[in-house]
């Protein structure tokens, strides 16, 4: 879990241009728009209206980029526009889904990520919101404005707000860009708490058996694929109550909470959380975003259970999940900063705790170690940023 400062930087005044630290890669040749049939997680957005850019050359200069943007038809972008506002309402898209939604759209048209940014940048413009659009002599690169935090995510300082890298790339290399435009844009990029976008055309499965206090258990049941595939495309979003709002797609949340409850309905209360405890454990094996992914990606719950693994920020957010729902208990997050570390503790009653948080008796569980019980810490909470959740 790196250190979200690290990756934070800042934007220098100077006169008469403005120079900011941010990030840069290579970059492919381009192509031609035309009309597509362009994939969002299995549902086909078809692409009607035809937008033409120049080919740019390079290395880029500001006076190339400045003449896209001016010359560019603006009927085509509102046209384009209201397609893509038409696809984005039907599945209730919020505005982090629709960058997501406006990126695939850009790489299927252009062949080359500046063009992509430039079309970014004019259709998110268009739609309001406050962006950046920095460029150095090899990369554009488009900042917004959110109103939640993201987590290892580039960001810049710019009239004493933050902006975010929309690329949400963690691999890349620090260089100095200059700020051609401010989108001069009111609306900040807003993520929904509550639920996620309704993406559901793709499915798979989860299918896992373990064995507690000398009974086989054996899950198995549908997976919405088309959302488990929209959360690995998401930033990581800073710990809050998103990641236990955003239920179970509606077959597999029936189907494995069903089956939970009806597992442990006879177990005391206590038994119940170390059932739940020993399924996060052991069942979603520890491996590493780096490993598995690439990158440091906090997972939803139904992501982790399509990844088939996690590490300690994933089997947490699905074993609070569950205590959740299952057991109808809260928890908090206890994030351990300088041991890159998480894990969860569990309102209780009774005589065992492990501390008190708001005249409220809350238990240490700790889903990343095997053989640790309830109860038990590889680390002092003492020592812990309480997050509610």
């Amino acid at each position: 879990m790196p250190n979200k400062e690290r990756n934070k930087i800042v934007v220098y005044r100077f006169v008469p241009v403005l120079i900011f630290i941010a990030f840069w890669g290579s970059f492919k040749a381009t192509a031609d728009c035309g009309v597509k049939k362009i994939d969002v997680y299995g549902h086909v957005f078809h692409c009607e209206t035809s937008l033409n850019y120049p080919r740019l050359v390079y290395p880029l200069v500001r006076l190339q980029v400045e003449e896209i943007l001016q010359q560019t038809v603006k009927n085509q972008i509102l046209q384009l526009k209201q397609e893509m506002d038409s696809f984005a309402a039907s599945y209730q898209m919020d505005d982090l889904a629709y960058v997501l939604f406006a990126q695939k759209v850009a790489k299927h048209l252009w062949v080359d990520p500046n063009l992509c940014k430039i079309f970014q940048y004019q259709l998110l413009k268009e739609k309001g919101f406050k962006l950046l659009l920095g460029y150095n002599t090899e990369q554009l690169t488009v900042y917004g404005h959110f109103l939640y935090d993201l987590a290892n995510v580039a960001e810049v300082t710019f009239n004493q707000l933050q902006y975010s890298d929309l690329s949400f790339n963690q691999d890349l290399a620090l260089c100095e860009e200059q700020l051609i435009e401010f989108s001069g844009g009111v609306k900040v990029i807003e993520i929904n708490q509550h639920h996620a976008p309704y993406f559901n055309a793709l499915q798979s499965s989860y299918n896992f058996q373990t064995e507690f206090n000398g009974i086989s258990y054996h899950f198995e049941g549908p997976l919405n694929q088309s959302l488990i595939a929209y959360y690995r495309d998401l930033p990581s979003i800073a710990f809050g109550e998103i990641y236990l709002n955003y239920q179970l797609s509606g077959t597999a949340y029936k189907q494995l909470i069903g089956d939970l409850k009806n597992a442990v309905k006879k177990m005391s209360t206590r038994t119940q959380l170390d059932f739940l405890l020993h399924l996060a454990q052991v069942v979603i094996p520890y491996q590493t975003d780096k490993k598995r992914v690439g990158r440091e990606k906090f997972a939803f719950p139904e992501e982790v259970l399509g990844n088939r693994a996690g590490d300690c920020e994933d089997k947490s957010i699905l074993f609070a999940y569950l205590v959740k729902e299952v057991l109808q208990l809260p928890s908090l997050a206890l994030v351990y900063v300088h041991q890159n570390h998480l894990n969860v503790a569990v309102a209780v009653s009774g005589t065992q705790y492990n501390f008190m948080y708001n005249n409220q008796k809350y238990i240490v569980c700790e889903p990343s170690g095997a053989g640790l019980n309830v109860g038990e810490n590889k680390y002092d909470w003492k020592n812990a940023h309480i997050v509610a959740w």
